[in-house]
């Protein structure tokens, strides 16, 4: 456990350095939130209803909650060097978001996730890095992108989709 900890804080910094972003922008959640802000967001989004890829993890390949997925927006195939660069339309009131990087697992054996908040013009400049240099070289992770009002969820997996579920997102730009 002291490994990832340690690993979580380099790629915080490593982020903020290379981007040259404040961390006040751009900054890991504080451990004493990690697990609520988690369990929010898996207790709302997270299909639990089958015995075998539960959890948040499968969610942007699987499908979210049944509940949820009454308000599913759409999946969209996407070039995974650019999309982000729409944010600012799809995301219109949110100043600042969460931002989770999948690191693995699952729901039995313990979902793994980097839980950061983020401005959107910030979460922009770490995703142009994070693709440029596959992660920092951690290897290409899943990820989801979250209003801190848990009002929808993005999920980005490795196929190049995004899948879009909740309420206050403007995907037009997305439909052309």
């Amino acid at each position: 456990m002291k490994k990832v900890s340690c690993d979580l804080f380099w790629f915080e910094n490593e982020l903020i350095k290379r981007c040259e972003i404040s961390k006040k922008c751009f900054h890991k959640v504080r451990s004493t939130q990690w697990k609520n802000i988690y369990k929010i967001i898996t207790e709302k989004y997270a299909d639990k209803t089958k015995t075998w890829k539960n959890g948040l993890h499968w969610a942007n390949t699987d499908g979210y909650s049944p509940k949820s997925m009454k308000k599913f927006l759409g999946c969209y195939l996407v070039n995974y060097l650019t999309w982000f660069q729409l944010l600012p339309q799809i995301i219109s009131d949110d100043y600042m978001v969460y931002f989770l990087i999948d690191k693995g697992g699952d729901w039995h054996l313990g979902e793994q996730f980097w839980i950061f908040e983020s401005c959107i013009p910030e979460l922009i400049k770490i995703l142009d890095l994070l693709n440029r240099t596959a992660f920092l070289d951690i290897g290409w992770s899943d990820y989801y992108i979250v209003s801190k009002k848990f009002q929808w969820i993005i999920g980005f997996n490795h196929h190049d989709i995004i899948s879009c579920v909740g309420e206050g997102l403007n995907l037009n730009c997305l439909k052309k």
